[in-house]
C-alpha cells in the first residue's frame, strides 16, 4: 500500500483519481485488486513469460470481495508469492500456464493446465479465485 501524507479531506478524491490515473490500485473495484507477480520477462532472466501482461490480459472484470488472491509466476521460484491461502499461476516451458490454488505452502489439488488460449486462462484463473477448498 501507499501513503500519501497531509491530504485534506475535501482533495481525497482527486488525490484518489490522480493515483488511479499512474496505474496505482485505489478501491477494491478494481480487477487487479488480490493481484500479483513477480517480474517476469523482459525484467528477469529466469523467467518463461511476461506475467505481468498476461495477467492483464486475463483480469477483465473485478473480482468478487470474496476471491481469493492470485500471484503469477514466471517460473518454478514464484518469487513474491503470498502466505495462507491463493490461486498459484505458474508459467511453463510450453508457453501455457498451470493454474492451482495454495494453502498454507501446499498445493491443494492437481493444478489445471492452460497453453495457447488466452480466454480459457482467464476463465481458469477466476474458477479458481472463486473455489475455496
Amino acid at each position: 500500500g501507499v501513503v500519501v501524507p497531509g491530504v485534506r479531506r475535501d482533495r481525497a478524491p482527486g488525490a484518489l483519481d490522480a493515483l488511479e490515473a499512474a496505474g496505482l490500485v485505489t478501491g477494491d473495484r478494481s480487477p487487479w485488486t488480490g493481484v500479483n507477480a513477480c517480474v517476469g520477462r523482459p525484467g528477469c532472466a529466469k523467467s518463461l513469460a511476461d506475467v505481468r501482461g498476461d495477467a492483464a490480459a486475463a483480469l477483465p472484470v473485478a473480482p468478487p470481495r470474496t476471491a481469493l488472491p492470485v500471484h503469477w509466476s514466471g517460473c518454478e521460484r514464484r518469487c513474491g508469492h503470498p502466505r495462507g491461502e491463493w490461486v498459484d499461476v505458474v508459467a511453463g516451458p510450453d508457453g501455457g500456464y498451470r493454474v492451482s490454488v495454495v494453502r498454507d505452502g501446499v498445493r491443494t489439488g492437481e493444478p489445471e493446465h492452460v497453453a495457447g488460449d488466452p480466454a480459457a486462462l482467464a476463465t481458469a484463473v477466476a474458477t479458481a479465485r472463486t473455489t475455496r477448498n
